[in-house]
């Protein structure tokens, strides 16, 4: 019977996913962007020319920055269509339960989505690690998609999809933009309390100090603005993973609910 969870939830992820690969407006909407992306990052050699690491630590940024708003967008109705009529009775015949539905219907759409960013940080490793006869912007590469990138627009496409049960999703994607600027970019400049640039914010700026050789702006020493390190940096990854996982369930209890 363990067995069971395990084997439905594959499924699930892999048919949602295949459902994905065959949504024309997931590509119409992520190709332009990773084209943005690629143009502002200066693909494929970096915007800092001096640092191999430190440029895959740039477009890692950027890529969560840009990349993650692309996908939450493009799905941001995962979660809410199963409460569309039919598909419950639908969903119910099959042997996964709820949440590991729930899993397989974010996951698998997610992973297809996420593939050309990986692509774009994967070439650009590959490429810097030839033209500096060495592997390390590779293995950078890497751990920049495992502690920046897809942590990142992981958490971004569950707490859309949570918004989209609660608001219309064309609501939550409008929402989205400002909200992920607010958490993960919006500078003193304005007055308005926000965890951007601290240890809070989902960017990835502690792990690109720590990891991928990025300047670490405004360390001023305090408990959200410690200085890079190790401790801040698996900190803050940790943060990203347990609200993406804290979202995920308040989602599946709003689902529970409905039904």
């Amino acid at each position: 019977m363990r067995g069971v969870p395990a084997a439905a939830l594959g499924a699930t992820i892999r048919y949602e996913a295949l459902l994905a690969l065959r949504h024309r407006v997931v590509w119409l909407s992520l190709i332009p962007l990773c084209a943005l992306i690629m143009l502002l990052g200066g693909f494929p050699r970096g915007r800092n020319r001096t640092d191999a690491i430190a440029a895959i630590g740039d477009t890692a940024l950027l890529l969560n920055f840009l990349g993650s708003i692309g996908i939450a967008v493009a799905l941001a109705d995962r979660l809410a269509g199963q409460r569309r009529p039919g598909l419950r009775e639908l969903f119910d015949a099959t042997p996964a339960g709820g949440r590991t539905r729930s899993v397989g219907i974010l996951l698998g759409p997610w992973l297809v989505a996420s593939v050309p960013g990986v692509l774009i940080l994967l070439v650009m490793g590959l490429w810097l690690s030839i033209t500096s006869s060495g592997p390390r912007p590779l293995v950078a590469a890497v751990i920049g998609l495992l502690t920046i990138v897809l942590p990142g627009s992981l958490l971004l496409t569950v707490l859309t999809n949570v918004v989209s049960l609660l608001l219309p999703s064309a609501v939550a994607r409008v929402l989205t933009v400002p909200f992920w600027y607010w958490a993960t970019a919006l500078t003193p400049l304005v007055p308005i309390p926000t965890v951007a640039k601290t240890v809070l914010s989902p960017l990835g700026d502690y792990q690109a100090a720590q990891w991928l050789g990025v300047v670490l702006a405004q360390p001023d020493g305090g408990w959200l603005h410690p200085a890079a390190g190790l401790a801040p940096a698996v900190a803050a990854l940790a943060l990203t993973l347990a609200t993406t996982l804290l979202a995920f369930l308040i989602g599946h209890l709003i689902l529970a609910e409905s039904r």
